[in-house]
């Protein structure tokens, strides 16, 4: 392989659950847009050195933190980039920061290529907390091309990044509905990373999709919270992503003290503490533990040995978020066709969000199947609007 890693590395109310301290698409309007900011535009003059010696690579990659080895978000944008190698003969390279206040340094260093004698045709940030430090380097170098993932970048002020958007919402609703479907408690919940408008989206969009096929788990939504929906945060900022002793610690309490037989872990490589939890509660609880996996096929996981995966699986189901795609598409824009600002958006209707089915690890019900497929019909005919909030507060 061409690549190289320089790593460093919710009865009667809804019940918020918080714990210590911790990411596409686009329609008429914007609802994903962040609140509109002053921008002021300072362009630095660069100058490289030519040394002679060509770039070996074609695009740099700057993961969230986190790493590879994820199995979620980090490991599917980089299943993307190999996707392209194999695919468009292209070349990369990428860095594993270990905080968000390394990103600045990686992305200024891919954008400034120094040593290298050409540019980057492509510097992909992952995840939307790369957001400040993406602009900061886009406005020191106005040539070099950028994408980022699940954060939108005002085109007309950058105009050399491409946003990479999904609508989570959707993909959460399909989840969502399984489990409302699923439930043998009437109790299902969400374990999102933290609080932001991007887990709202889940939230909203699982409770709704919940409530869709079970009508009054979630309560009458339209004025009350949800009865038998919980949403719960693992913690308050970035670093919930990565913290599975604290995810750990809150699908106990979602599983064991709540009575919720579902769980669904949306919150990155902190996932695994939800999944770990559901495997061995199974053993001990008098109620089915389930988990749901998110953004990459994980109901391998859920299984006693994931090296060699075989039934059952805890995970019943992921909502899977083809951030793989993403990363491809913007890959080969980039490399073949000319780099694209502006949007790029990934919806239940173009097959950027969908639900994982496996049925050498776990038989699902055809009827549950086809009523979930249904529904899921439904969003993409845009017959169905999946809400993008909490809406019931």
């Amino acid at each position: 392989m061409s690549s190289s890693n320089k790593s460093v590395m919710a009865v009667a109310l809804i019940i918020i659950i918080g714990i210590a301290g911790l990411g596409i698409y686009i329609i008429a309007f914007n609802p994903f847009a962040p609140p509109t900011t002053t921008t002021t535009t300072t362009t630095t003059t660069t100058t490289t050195t030519t040394t002679g010696n060509p770039n070996p690579y074609d695009v740099a990659i700057v993961f969230a933190t986190g790493g590879l080895g994820d199995k979620s978000f980090n490991d599917a944008a980089y299943q993307g980039a190999l996707d392209a190698e194999d695919q468009l003969g292209i070349t990369f390279t990428y860095v594993e920061p270990a905080s968000v206040t390394e990103f600045e340094g990686y992305i200024r260093d891919y954008a400034l290529h120094a040593g290298y004698d050409d540019p980057y045709d492509l510097i992909i940030c992952v995840g939307f907390t790369q957001a400040d430090a993406l602009m900061t380097v886009a406005n020191e170098t106005p040539t070099q091309n950028f994408a980022i993932i699940d954060m939108w970048i005002d085109p007309v002020v950058y105009p050399t990044v491409t946003s990479l958007l999904f609508n989570e919402n959707e993909g959460a609703a399909l989840v969502g509905a399984l489990a409302g479907l699923m439930t043998t408690t009437n109790k299902v919940a969400i374990a999102a990373a933290y609080q932001n408008d991007m887990f709202d989206r889940f939230a909203g969009g699982y409770v709704f999709g919940a409530n869709y096929t079970n009508p009054g788990i979630a309560g009458d939504l339209s004025h009350a919270a949800p009865y038998n929906c919980t949403v719960a945060y693992v913690g308050s900022d970035w670093r919930a992503f990565t913290d599975i002793p604290a995810a750990t610690i809150l699908a106990d309490a979602l599983y064991n003290a709540q009575g919720n037989d579902i769980v669904f872990a949306a919150t990155g490589r902190a996932g695994l503490g939800v999944i770990n939890t559901a495997k061995v509660l199974n053993e001990t609880l008098d109620h089915p533990a389930w988990a749901i996996g998110v953004d990459s096929p994980q109901m391998y996981l859920g299984t006693a040995n994931p090296s060699a995966p075989d039934a059952p699986t805890a995970v019943i189901t992921s909502m899977l978020k083809r951030v793989d795609v993403a990363v491809f598409d913007a890959i080969k824009n980039a490399t073949t066709t000319g780099h694209t600002p502006g949007i790029w958006s990934g919806t239940v209707a173009n097959g950027g969000l969908d639900f994982e089915i496996n049925a050498d690890l776990r038989v699902i019900p055809q009827s549950i199947l086809d009523e979930v497929n249904a529904f899921k019909a439904l969003i993409a005919a845009g017959t169905v609007v999946v809400p993008f909030n909490l809406y019931w507060i």
